[in-house]
Order: C-alpha cells, then sequence, then structure tokens
C-alpha cells in the first residue's frame, strides 16, 4: 500500500462494546489496525468481529479518501488539458495582477525598520509549548481520554479533524546535481503507469463496477532563485540577494504596500489547495511549477510545500537537500523516508562544497565600512549587547582583514595554509566568546539589518553596480564568520593570491559528519550513478560511509546499456612518429612529444567520423599545446599542427575566457558536423564540457584523453587532503607502528589516485548515451598501459579494450580503430 491515511474525528470509527464504547481519533491507517489488532482496548480482549469491523471500516475510510483525491486530480487534469488547449486566450494571473516593478518601492522605507531589537544573550526560556492534547479533545469522555493518555507516545500526535496525515506516508526524496537533470527524470516519470495500491478485493462502491486508478503523485522543490514570480526580487539575479530580499518584504514592520502580493495567506486558502491540485494533477518540472504559480497567482516557492505531504516521490537538487538549513527552510524531513541520490559521483565534493566558504579582501573591507556606518547611524539606538556585539564584529573583520593584508604584501607563495588563531590575532579579538556571538549572528538578523539599510541608504540617482545591487556582502560575511565560529575539525583555512585581491577560504575536507544525518534519519540511501564503479565505491567504503557496519551496505553494478562491439578502447604509449607519451608533470613540456601528439590526433581525426572530443588536463596545459601548434613547422612550407588537423576536422576549442557561451559554442560545433565536415573539439578535464554534456552519435564518435589529469599535489590543499585522509586511515588501522603507515600511506595514494579517474572516467562518459550509439575511446599516455591505473576505469570500457604493444607507434592502434569504423558504416 503506497498510501497511509487517517481516521478522524468527523469519521470516527465507532467500536460497539457491552463493556465499552471509545473512539479512536487520528490515528494512520496502518497504525490504527496496529492498534486494534495489537493492543487491548480494555481488561480483556475484544471479539474477533470487533477487529474484523474495525479493520474494514478504516480500509473503507482510506480507500473513499484515496478515490475522492484522484477524482480531484483528474477533473483538474482535464481542466490543464482544456487551458493548454486555449492557452494564446490566456490573459494572465487570475489573482493580483501585479507583475510591473515599482518605480520608487524601497525609497519609501522608513530608516527604523533597520533598527536592532534590543538582545540579551543571557536570556533563557522559562517556557515551552506544552505537548499534548489538544482544545479539540476537550469534548471527549473521560474513559477515552484516559485511553488516549495510557497509548500516549504510542501513536502518533493527534491533530485536528481536517488535518491530513500524509506526511507519515513512505516517500521517496530523488536528488540530482541540476534541475536540467531533474526535468529528464520528470520526463521519464511521465512515461510510467503505476497500478493501484490498494487492495483488490475492496470496492469503493458496490454499485459501480469502476477501478480505481492512481497517478504518480510528484512535486518538485526549488530555490527562490528558481520559483520566484515577484519581479522586485526575481530580477536581482543572485540567490542570496534574492533571499534575503524576499525575508525583508515578509517583516512585520513592512507596510502592505511593501509586502509580497503573492506570499499565501489565511486568505487563499482556495488558491493553495487549486495549486497543490494542479501540482499533483501531472508530473511537472520546475519550470511548470513557475508558471503554474504565475497562473494562480500565489508563489509557487511557499505554495509547493502544501504539495510535499500528498506527494510519493519529491525531486530537489542537492544543496536542497544536502544542507540541514535548506531542508529546514523547505520545512522538510526525511526520517523514514528514502533518498535517492543521482549523479553521485559527485556527492563528496559537492557535500564539501556546500560547507565551504570563501571572502576576499575587498568584501572584508567593505563589510567594515558598511558596519561602521551602521554603527554611527544608530549609535544612539544600540544598547547593551547590540553594541558590545557590533564591536566585537568590527574588531573580529579588522582582525582578519589585517592579516590577510599582511600575507598579500609579505608573502611570496600565491597560496597556502591559514591557521585560524593567526585570523584572531587582533587586538580584544581574544576576548570574544565565539558561541555566543555565533549565536547572535544568527538571532539578531544583524547582517539583514545592515545590507537593508545599505540598499536604503543608496542615493536614488546614483548608479549602482551590479555587485552593489545582487550581492549583500555583510551576509556573505556572515556565513564565513559563522563557520570560523563554529569550525569542523574537518575544516581548513587556505588563501590564495591573484595580483591584488586575495581570497581566504574555509573549506571542509571530509563530508562524512555532514552527511551522517541523512543516512541516521533516512529509511534507506541509495546513490547512483553512471562512472562510481570502482573507483568511488571505494571511496565511499573507506570516507563516507566508515562508520557504517558492512552489513548495512550493499553495492550493484550493472554493465552498460551497449553491446561489447559498439566500442574499442584503445591506449597509446607512442605517437605516430614513436614519441613516448608522457604527460607527467615534469616531462609533458616537451614540444617534440606536443608535435608528435598532434600528428597522432590528426591522424586520429582523419579515420574517426564526426564529432572528435579531446580531453586535456588543464587549461594551462591546453594553451601551452595550441601554442605549439599554431607555430609553423620546419619543412612543411609554413603549415601548422593545428592546420593539419584542420584538413580533417574544423577545430574549437574551450578557454577560461571564451567570447561565445558553452551553448553557443555546442551549437556551432553540432552544426558543423551536420554539415557532413566534422569537427574536433578540444576540452578540459574538470571544465564545462567535462560534465553534464551528452555528446551523443555523431557529436561523440571518438573521446581523446591526453594525460592523466592529477591535482596539483604541491598544493596547500591537496596536502591538507591527503594528510586528513592519512590521519584518519592511522587512527583507524591496528597494528604496529610500521603497518599503520604503510596504510595511510597507501590510503592517501588511492584517495589521490582516484580522484584522477574519477575525473577520466567522467570525461569518458560524455560518449554512448543509448542502446544503438557507439564510439572509440583513445587514452594517451603510457601510463594507461599499466594493470593499476586500468583497474581504476569501469567494466565496461576495460572488456573493450584492444590490445597494444608498447614498442610499436600508434600505427596498429590507427588500423584497429579504422576497422571499428568501416564495419559500423557497413553495419
Amino acid at each position: 500500500m503506497r498510501f497511509f491515511d487517517v481516521v478522524t474525528r468527523s469519521q470516527a470509527v465507532r467500536l460497539p462494546s457491552d463493556r465499552q464504547r471509545c473512539y479512536v481519533l487520528g490515528l494512520p491507517a496502518r497504525n490504527y489496525l496496529n492498534f486494534v489488532s495489537n493492543s487491548s482496548l480494555g481488561d480483556d480482549d475484544e471479539p474477533e468481529w470487533m477487529l474484523d469491523f474495525a479493520k474494514r471500516e478504516s480500509r473503507r475510510v482510506i480507500t473513499e479518501r484515496m478515490k475522492e483525491l484522484e477524482e480531484r486530480l483528474e477533473k483538474t487534469r482535464k481542466e490543464e488539458e482544456k487551458l493548454k488547449i486555449a492557452s494564446e486566450g490566456f490573459e494572465g494571473p487570475r489573482k493580483r495582477q501585479k507583475f510591473s516593478t515599482p518605480s520608487a518601492c524601497r525609497d519609501e522605507q522608513m530608516e527604523d525598520q533597520f533598527a536592532l531589537e534590543d538582545y540579551d544573550s543571557e536570556r533563557e526560556e522559562d517556557t515551552f509549548p506544552r505537548k499534548g492534547l489538544d482544545s479539540s479533545t476537550s469534548d471527549l469522555s473521560s474513559r477515552t481520554l484516559e485511553l488516549l493518555e495510557r497509548f500516549k507516545g504510542q501513536v502518533p500526535t493527534i491533530k485536528s479533524a481536517g488535518e491530513d496525515h500524509r506526511d507519515e506516508d513512505v516517500k521517496i526524496f530523488y536528488c540530482s546535481r541540476t534541475h536540467s537533470q531533474l526535468t529528464q527524470f520528470a520526463s521519464e516519470l511521465r512515461r510510467v503507469t503505476m497500478p493501484s495500491s490498494m487492495p483488490e478485493e475492496i470496492n469503493v462502491n458496490p454499485t459501480r463496477d469502476q477501478e480505481l486508478t492512481e497517478r504518480v503523485k510528484h512535486v518538485t522543490l526549488g530555490s527562490r532563485k528558481n520559483l520566484c514570480i515577484n519581479p522586485r526580487v526575481s530580477t536581482l539575479e543572485n540567490a542570496t540577494a534574492i533571499n534575503e530580499r524576499c525575508l525583508d518584504l515578509q517583516q512585520a514592520g513592512t507596510t502592505p504596500q511593501q509586502k509580497c502580493p503573492f506570499l499565501p495567506s489565511k486568505e487563499d486558502e482556495v488558491q493553495v489547495l487549486q495549486f497543490r491540485d494542479h501540482a499533483l494533477a501531472t508530473v511537472k518540472d520546475i519550470e511548470d511549477m513557475g508558471k503554474l504559480g504565475k497562473e494562480i497567482g500565489i508563489c509557487p516557492y511557499y505554495a509547493s510545500r502544501s504539495v510535499v505531504k500528498h506527494s510519493e516521490i519529491v525531486t530537489l537538487p542537492y544543496p536542497l537537500l544536502l544542507q540541514r538549513s535548506a531542508r529546514e527552510a523547505l520545512d522538510i524531513s526525511i526520517k523514514g523516508h528514502i533518498v535517492i541520490i543521482d549523479e553521485a559521483h559527485n556527492l563528496m565534493d559537492a557535500v564539501s562544497n556546500i560547507h565551504s566558504v570563501t571572502v576576499t579582501l575587498s568584501q572584508l573591507e567593505t563589510s567594515i565600512a558598511q558596519l561602521t556606518t551602521y554603527a554611527c547611524k544608530f549609535k544612539t539606538r544600540l544598547k547593551g549587547k547590540n553594541r558590545s556585539y557590533i564591536a566585537q564584529i568590527i574588531r573580529l573583520l579588522n582582525s582578519i582583514f589585517q592579516h590577510l593584508r599582511s600575507i598579500l604584501e609579505n608573502e611570496k607563495a600565491s597560496e597556502g595554509a591559514v591557521l585560524p588563531s593567526s585570523l584572531m590575532s587582533g587586538k580584544g579579538v581574544d576576548q570574544i566568546n565565539p558561541y555566543k556571538l555565533s549565536r547572535y549572528l544568527q538571532e539578531s538578523k544583524l547582517a539583514r539589518k545592515v545590507d537593508g539599510y545599505v540598499d536604503f541608504s543608496k542615493n536614488k540617482t546614483e548608479r549602482q553596480t551590479s555587485e552593489d545591487r545582487t550581492t549583500p556582502v555583510l551576509f556573505h560575511i556572515h556565513g564565513f564568520l559563522l563557520a570560523l565560529m563554529n569550525p569542523s575539525a574537518e575544516g581548513r583555512l587556505f588563501y590564495t593570491k591573484s595580483q591584488s585581491e586575495i581570497h581566504l577560504k574555509y573549506m571542509l575536507l571530509d563530508p562524512t559528519n555532514q552527511f551522517r544525518e541523512i543516512v541516521e534519519d533516512a529509511r534507506a540511501v541509495i546513490l547512483a550513478g553512471g562512472t562510481m564503479s570502482p573507483v568511488r565505491m571505494t571511496d565511499y567504503m573507506n570516507h563516507l560511509f566508515s562508520y557504517v557496519p558492512a552489513d548495512r551496505l550493499r553495492t550493484f553494478s550493472y554493465g552498460h546499456v551497449i553491446p561489447p562491439e559498439n566500442l574499442i578502447a584503445h591506449t597509446l604509449v607512442r605517437g605516430v612518429q614513436g614519441s613516448e607519451f608522457d604527460f607527467t608533470y615534469d616531462a609533458r613540456d616537451s614540444e617534440k612529444t606536443i608535435l608528435d601528439l598532434g600528428r597522432t590526433v590528426a591522424t586520429l581525426c582523419h579515420v574517426i567520423p564526426d564529432g572528435v572530443v579531446a580531453f586535456f588536463p588543464s587549461y594551462d596545459y591546453l594553451d601551452r599545446v595550441l601554442s605549439i601548434w599554431k607555430k609553423p613547422t620546419p619543412g612543411e612550407q609554413r603549415r601548422t599542427i593545428y592546420d593539419l588537423i584542420g584538413t580533417k576536422k574544423a577545430m574549437f576549442a574551450e578557454s577560461r575566457d571564451m567570447t561565445l557561451t558553452t551553448e553557443e559554442l555546442l551549437q556551432t560545433y553540432a552544426n558543423t558536423i551536420d554539415s557532413g565536415k566534422g569537427a574536433c573539439l578540444l576540452s578540459v578535464v574538470g571544465g564545462k564540457l567535462s560534465e553534464g554534456i551528452n555528446f551523443s552519435d555523431k557529436l561523440g564518435r571518438g573521446v581523446l584523453i591526453v594525460g592523466l589529469p592529477f591535482p596539483n599535489i604541491r598544493s596547500a590543499v591537496w596536502r591538507a587532503k591527503i594528510e586528513h585522509v592519512e590521519q584518519k586511515a592511522y587512527r583507524q588501522t591496528l597494528g604496529t607502528e610500521a603497518n599503520r603507515q604503510s596504510t595511510a600511506k597507501a590510503a592517501g595514494r588511492d584517495y589521490y589516485e582516484n580522484s584522477c579517474m574519477r575525473a577520466v572516467n567522467q570525461c569518458i562518459g560524455r560518449a554512448i548515451r543509448h542502446r544503438e550509439d557507439y564510439a572509440a575511446i583513445v587514452l594517451i599516455d603510457r601510463r594507461y598501459d599499466k594493470p593499476a591505473v586500468q583497474a581504476k576505469l569501469p567494466a565496461w570500457i576495460k572488456q573493450s579494450m584492444a590490445g597494444s604493444d608498447i614498442r610499436r607507434p600508434a600505427g596498429s592502434a590507427i588500423q584497429s580503430l579504422s576497422q571499428f569504423f568501416k564495419g559500423k558504416r557497413a553495419g
């Protein structure tokens, strides 16, 4: 059974008995049946006929409720079909036609609203809300109240008659990296027809021979940035600014004219119900939810919350699921539910990035100036604790600013680690209580008040820069200070210098504890991805789930949808002119090797039809290769290697500062291939084209991987990551000191290699996107011929790996590829 329902007060099940009469209210259907089956409602056991009656009656109530909801949704679905047909005649929102941007709405606000309320950090809550029976039970008999009190804690909290209990249904929370991937999932979900969850023997209405049908109940959740329909807010185009502006418009002191006209209120219950029915009537993606909110005239960000408890499948992007504060903002709980995380090869990095934050020297300087201005403006209204804490924050920011400036002026290294104690070495900072300051930052809403006042106080005629208009600087600093006040044991601080600017980053090195609460709350956690085995599986076992007992972990690995003959993979140890392909950091700048690489790529482009995508280790190395390829070659009549490749295929290259957008580059690349000429796209591992892009069919008949993209092990960040992994492995290993050190070193090395091969596997996965697709994979580096490296490739690649002879040039591989594609064209 997919659904739970409730026996409410208005539809209470009355259990006739000579010994007692009892009303059981507000219990979920399954819990109710267990309640009446397994509990003693009196001193003696109830007759069997009474229990059978209770079960039948409860099922009848559940089915009637389901039928009522399904009929509503079917009616709504038919309405949507009619609206779709008549969409050209649609006139706009059905409510509150307020989509024009007011010209001077912010100027009408008064300065008073930016003043802080009195704050007392020592206060304690003396009273707490009393949890127990509510007023709706006041007219129950003393015997019933005694019975309910007796089973208090064994059954869910009683709710009012009109309130739903759908939150107790087991839901699926489906999470992926981007909304575009969630849209693809929604598209597939529309094609699925689910059988009814109700037992066949239950008749909804004995006089009607009509089968009860159910539709998949799905809702997609998004951030305010994705769902806001208020042009005064959505046009800010910055998630932080949109969030803060939305909350500003809901403040108690905001005038009715300034409040958001689309925010649901008690008067909008009809619109909220209408939104819910339309959201559930058909499977909708994030764009559909935004359009629905505009049509009804109600905020889809807030209205979608009413849909969650009625849904079976909830889709949402990584940040909304992986961060506790985001889940709390959406008022969702995953306790007892199923969590599916797609594209899970990104999971560890995603959790770390979400809990990391970067600030710059200029941002710190701006925030100090804003806070000082605010403190001077409201100095007569800042009393006691407010004045003290603002002074502490200014001192702390000054301390961080001075230390970063000294690094910028004196430190020669372009990056390095920073100790928290160094940031807090300024005058008077040692007297700050981190716990109390953190609590003040969260409870006082200081950042919101200051950012709001700064925005308000700007001259109306002054043209604001994009950053001023969209980025609340102090709110960003606020996030960094919280991380600094409550540092994780797995977190580290790093700086990076670039010309006159310096960036300070708090980075989470180990996401285990941040993801642990999801694992412990959820009924089940399913991680799914196309390139997780074998590299990611090892990382998960050793790092993300190291605390989980082995008997609670299950792994499943499936082959590719294509037959093995649709893929051929080669390792190239030598080029067409015999140069050994050694792209290690110390050897890869050899001009001879790069020239031979160019001639080899030109030959590969000759035998591989249509589109070829080549991935390089970094932007810097790609720039180095292109600079040599574009130089005239002696004895070639001034023709360059770049021109040589261009005679076979049109050349395109990704760069950090492209004049074209990624979409424009891909479209031009695709159009060139469609014209019949063929094209070669030079890209970067970890770049914009290495993940989330489908080079299916003609767009990716060949994928070339040049070198192994190992991270810079000399960087401060990677030294810290490997050190953390080694220390963790050392603590978990038993045995002699030598054995513990050896195991720790092996763990660090494996983690480092896995990071490289995970990136390689992602690039390889850009081709072969469906069952009939076919392609060639060419791994260009002598190290790819090593068994230890090949062991970290997916099984579907290894089974199609052609043998190689390291003593021979690339000729044999070229011939093999030519025969492969001739066979595909003939087929």
